[in-house]
């Protein structure tokens, strides 16, 4: 089934519920990056996080989202957007990944290979002027739990986010997905977050998830049924991995090495070649190519006559 988000509300309650299934956006991720376990569960994670964290606005916004530990990973990257379009990337995403010692139904930790020493930021592009930016100490290193903190933390907002991604004996990544319960700004609404939260974080997700919901709906009611009330369904968003990466963007990332080191290109190898983190797309330009930016950045540059 494809992946959805759904942001629905508690009828009677101030809590409002969004889940969030990212199994094919998360398979994209790792096929590109060719990811090993540790990056699987990691960008599995890190996705279903980012685009839960891209819903807490009525308006267009895009979250930036990173995760940085002292683990072997070497950091999360994660860009997500309300119309539910997500890319990621990790550092070094071949760092293997103990096997869990109770089964493929116990939470995997990624504390080891994430660490426990770093910071969790946050950008946030609601297309005004200046963008709002937060960020908190890394405590855990499983990645949803320190973005739980971030918003209890940085963003004041009584919240249970847990995600996850169950993975299969070869690391390949069988289904993904989370849910977010927050209370409404100024209510009373956080004992039920902390009620729901607790059963989620209880190894309740995971079970959900290893029953194989195939969509965001059952993962709603799989979570919290009836037991605080009618479930009342807001808006359905489709989910799907996507990098607004292009050539025009990769000749104007060469352009701010500036003049002096793009000269200095042309002369020793006569060519470039542009990786985005996020996709991997690959753009090539030759000696004539490079020439045109560093013309161009020149005219730019120049001083007014």
């Amino acid at each position: 089934m494809p992946d959805e988000i759904v942001r629905t509300a508690l009828r009677g309650h101030p809590v409002r519920v969004v889940a969030v299934t990212t199994t094919e956006v998360t398979r994209e991720a790792v096929r590109r990056h060719q990811a090993g376990a540790a990056g699987a569960l990691a960008l599995g994670r890190g996705l279903t996080a980012g685009l839960l964290l891209a819903t807490l606005t009525k308006d267009d916004e895009r979250v930036s989202l990173q995760v940085l530990g002292d683990g072997p990973l070497g950091g999360l990257t994660v860009d997500a957007g309300s119309a539910g379009t997500a890319r990621a990337y990790v550092k070094n995403p071949h760092v293997p990944l103990p096997a869990p010692a109770g089964g493929a139904a116990v939470r995997r930790s990624l504390g080891g290979v994430v660490g426990r020493s770093g910071v969790v930021s946050t950008i946030r592009d609601l297309g005004l002027r200046e963008n709002f930016r937060g960020q908190t100490a890394l405590q855990s290193g499983e990645i949803d739990e320190d973005v739980e903190r971030y918003l209890l933390e940085s963003e004041q907002i009584a919240s249970a986010l847990v995600c996850d991604a169950l993975l299969g004996a070869d690391g390949a990544v069988q289904i993904a997905g989370g849910i977010l319960v927050q209370a409404l700004p100024g209510s009373d609404g956080a004992a039920i977050v902390e009620a729901a939260g607790a059963a989620l974080r209880a190894g309740g997700l995971l079970r959900i998830l290893g029953t194989g919901v195939e969509n965001a709906d059952e993962l709603v009611l799989a979570a919290l049924g009836d037991r605080f009330g009618e479930i009342q369904l807001l808006d359905r968003r489709p989910v799907r991995f996507h990098c607004p990466c292009s050539r025009t963007r990769a000749a104007t990332s060469l352009a701010l090495l500036g003049n002096a080191e793009l000269s200095e290109m042309i002369l020793e190898d006569g060519k470039a070649e542009v990786t985005c983190n996020f996709c991997r797309a690959r753009y090539q330009f030759d000696d004539a190519e490079l020439e045109t930016i560093r013309r161009e950045l020149s005219k730019s540059t120049a001083p007014a006559s």
